[in-house]
This record gives C-alpha cells, sequence and structure tokens, in this order.
C-alpha cells in the first residue's frame, strides 16, 4: 500500500499554504483532500471592493520561504499584474484578487485533490499510519489512503445563536451567506446587521448604497460597546509573531481566557478605511437627507428573535441603560463569528488525541494533538496559542513549526527576537 508522508483534510488557506510549503521539500509524499469540487474562499462574503486585513507579502509562503514559487509576487507576475499592482499601492490585496491568487496556486499543485469527503479516520497500530476512509462526492466512490501524519485544516463553521437557529431562513441568515441572498434582500423594506466586526461593517456599507430601497430602516446592532477600530500601530503588530506566541502559550489557561476578551481590536475589529468610508458615506447621505432611516447601535445584546408577519421582532437588551426593546425587521443579518468544531471522522482515533471535556483540543506548542507528533491542527489554537490563530499572515509560520516537528529538523529557519518589547518575565 503507498504511504504518504502526510494527508491534510480540507482545502483552505492555511492548508494550502501548506500544501505549498511542503511542494518545496525533495522526496516529501503528501496529499490534501477536500469536498468542495473547488476552492472558492467564502463566496458569500465576496462583496465588491472588499480587502484583506493582512498585507500582500502575508500570503501563503512568504513569511517562511520568501522565495519560494508560491509568494503573492510571483503570481502577480506570473499573471502579467505586477506593475498595475505597484501602481496601484494599494497595502491589503483585494479580497476577489486573493482568491485569484489561491485558485493560482492550487492549479499549479498535483497534491490536492477535490470532491473527496473525509468519513472515517482510523489507525493501524502495526504499521503504525492512519487510514483515511474518503468518497467521492460526485460517484459516490470509496477511496481508502494511508498518512504517517495528519493536518486536520476542516475551518470553522458559522455561529449562530441558540434561539435563532430554529428560525434561520432565507430572511434570516448568517453573514457568509450575503452573496447568496443579497438580490432578494434588497427587495426588503427593511434590514438588520448583527455584529462588529469585519463582515458586519463590509454588509454595511454595501448595503448604504441601496438605502433607498430600505424605508423602514437600515439597521447595524451590536452587543459591542463601539465599533473598534483594528489596531495597527507597530508595538500592536508586534504581537501578531512568534514572541506573542511563546509567551501567550506559557500562561495559565484562565489567564489566556481573560486576555483574549481584551483583545478585540487586534482580531475582531474593523479596518479603519472601512470605518471611514462608511462614516463619509453618512455624512454624503446626510447633505442630501438620504440616510433619515439608518441607524447604529452599540451596546446592544440580542437576546430573542420571535418570527412574526412580514418578518421578525428583535428583542435587545442594553447593556449600560439596562433597558430592553423590540427592533422590527423584515430581514436579519447575523455577523456573529465562526466556531471551532470536532469532524465526526475523528471518533475511531479519539482515543489518541488529545481532547478537553469543554470539546477543544489540547494542542502542543508544535500545533500536535497527540502524544506521537502525528496529528496537527490549523485555526484550532486560539485558545492555547492566542489571537494570532486565525490571521492569515501568520499561517506561513504554524505551517513552517507543523514541518520542521514533522520532519525533526529545521527545515524553515524562523526569526526569533522579533519584537522590541518584552511581553513576560
Amino acid at each position: 500500500m503507498k504511504i504518504f508522508d502526510l494527508i491534510g483534510i480540507g482545502i483552505g488557506p492555511f492548508n494550502l499554504g501548506l500544501a505549498a510549503l511542503s511542494s518545496s521539500i525533495p522526496g516529501l509524499n503528501c496529499l490534501f483532500i477536500d469536498q468542495a469540487n473547488h476552492f472558492d474562499w467564502h463566496p458569500g462574503l465576496m462583496i465588491e471592493g472588499a480587502r484583506l486585513q493582512v498585507p500582500f507579502y502575508a500570503d501563503l509562503v512568504t513569511l517562511a520561504d520568501p522565495c519560494n514559487q508560491f509568494t503573492y509576487m510571483n503570481f502577480l507576475k506570473q499573471t502579467g499584474r505586477m506593475f498595475r499592482f505597484a501602481i496601484n499601492e494599494q497595502y491589503f490585496p483585494l479580497r476577489s484578487e486573493y482568491n485569484r491568487y489561491c485558485q493560482w496556486v492550487v492549479s499549479k499543485l498535483d497534491s490536492l485533490q477535490f470532491g473527496l469527503r473525509c468519513e472515517r479516520i482510523g489507525y493501524d497500530s502495526a504499521q503504525q499510519v492512519y487510514e483515511i476512509l474518503s468518497r467521492e462526492t460526485s460517484s459516490g466512490k470509496e477511496r481508502i489512503f494511508f498518512a504517517k501524519h495528519l493536518i486536520l485544516g476542516v475551518g470553522t463553521v458559522p455561529y449562530i445563536p441558540d434561539f435563532a437557529k430554529a428560525k434561520a431562513c432565507k430572511d434570516l441568515f448568517h453573514a457568509s451567506e450575503y452573496m447568496t441572498h443579497k438580490n432578494e434582500l434588497l427587495k426588503k423594506e427593511s434590514v438588520t446587521i448583527i455584529g462588529s466586526g469585519q463582515s458586519a461593517a463590509e454588509i454595511f456599507q454595501d448595503l448604504l448604497s441601496s438605502r433607498a430601497q430600505f424605508k423602514d430602516g437600515l439597521n447595524w446592532l451590536t452587543r459591542s460597546d463601539r465599533i473598534y477600530p483594528m489596531d495597527y500601530s507597530r508595538f500592536a503588530l508586534e504581537m501578531t509573531s512568534p514572541d506573542y506566541i511563546n509567551y501567550f502559550f506559557g500562561l495559565d489557561a484562565q489567564v489566556k481566557s481573560r486576555v483574549l476578551r481584551t483583545q478585540d481590536q487586534l482580531y475582531k475589529a474593523v479596518n479603519m478605511d472601512l470605518i471611514r468610508d462608511i462614516s463619509e458615506t453618512l455624512y454624503r447621505q446626510q447633505l442630501d437627507g438620504s440616510n433619515s432611516a439608518v441607524q447604529i447601535r452599540p451596546n446592544c445584546e440580542l437576546v430573542n428573535i420571535e418570527k412574526v408577519q412580514n418578518g421578525f421582532n428583535l428583542e435587545f437588551h442594553h447593556k449600560e441603560t439596562g433597558r430592553s426593546f423590540i427592533q422590527k425587521s423584515a430581514t436579519v443579518i447575523l455577523a456573529t463569528g465562526y466556531k471551532n468544531f470536532i469532524p465526526d471522522f475523528l471518533d475511531p482515533i479519539k482515543e489518541l488525541i488529545h481532547l478537553k471535556e469543554t470539546r477543544v483540543y489540547t494542542v502542543n506548542r508544535n500545533y500536535a494533538i497527540d502524544d506521537n507528533t502525528s496529528v496537527f491542527v490549523q485555526n484550532a489554537d486560539l485558545h492555547s496559542h492566542g489571537f494570532n490563530s486565525a490571521d492569515l499572515g501568520m499561517g506561513p509560520y504554524r505551517n513552517a513549526v507543523i514541518l520542521n516537528a514533522m520532519l525533526q529538523r529545521e527545515q524553515f529557519q524562523m526569526e526569533k527576537n522579533i519584537a522590541f518589547q518584552e511581553f513576560g518575565i
């Protein structure tokens, strides 16, 4: 039987970056599978003009291997856009162009197989290999692969509050489905967006141009005490580094939880340029008297949703005044973020991996979740490694750590002592 050195489950940007990095290592035999038929990054949020919150050099590989053929700059060169990108003087790439970049990388790698759904993972103790049972989504044909190491990159799933799940429908949906429903919701007389992060802000700005349609209101409410701007100051950016990950990893679990609650501006906030654009749009609309039905309300926590004729009654609690009120809306968009999950296909090997009672992985410093350094996770380490978990720019660093641990050598040399600050004592 053919035994792969590693098999990655899921092909999002993080595992795609791992595939790109591993392709430069001679003799390393890798396979990455995904149940989707092709790569398409967050199509429901592919809003025209939306940009990444990380700079162009924070691509799939550059910060770990700047000479790799799959850098963003090489993508621009190979697709004839290098000079246009340079002249445009934009630090943060368009989300649509980043998606094209990832698709370009996909087209160059032969270690990727789409249309394969992982159904069960077992372990052959005699051969000391993992058995990955998968199925072709088009034909239903069963495929079995064997690997010495596993990389779990299944991503996250949209989070919807329990009281809203039963009401979910075409008029009440998660922000990740925005583009799917946009044409229909433009026909509604009122829309309410819940949440304060980048997705909520992007959707609000996108709908501002259609404000005349919403006679009964375009509403943006969040439980956050304000709309936080992303902190791009230099000392804050020093925390997006291996130095800070080392510090955070060594903290007590309760301290980690407390610290994360204070760091919204580092990973849950809104791009400053977008905040400026929203304010400018509102200012111009006020001059012509066309935004009277627009409201932005922080400190308002959604506590219940009631389905009524022609829409919903949304019950809010104001966190500072203590008062409650009802907001009526024909459509509700829940920009309520994402959450990790433990896939069922791990059940046969659950005794081999480390899971807490709270159904989260116990993640080692090298991102392994087992004693043998053979099973690794992507973007499932917020609770253990800190706010950098979902940061696209830190993906190459995590992948370099994983490959170094798997190969038991320093294949990729990562910089140390980056920050001028001392994070601990």
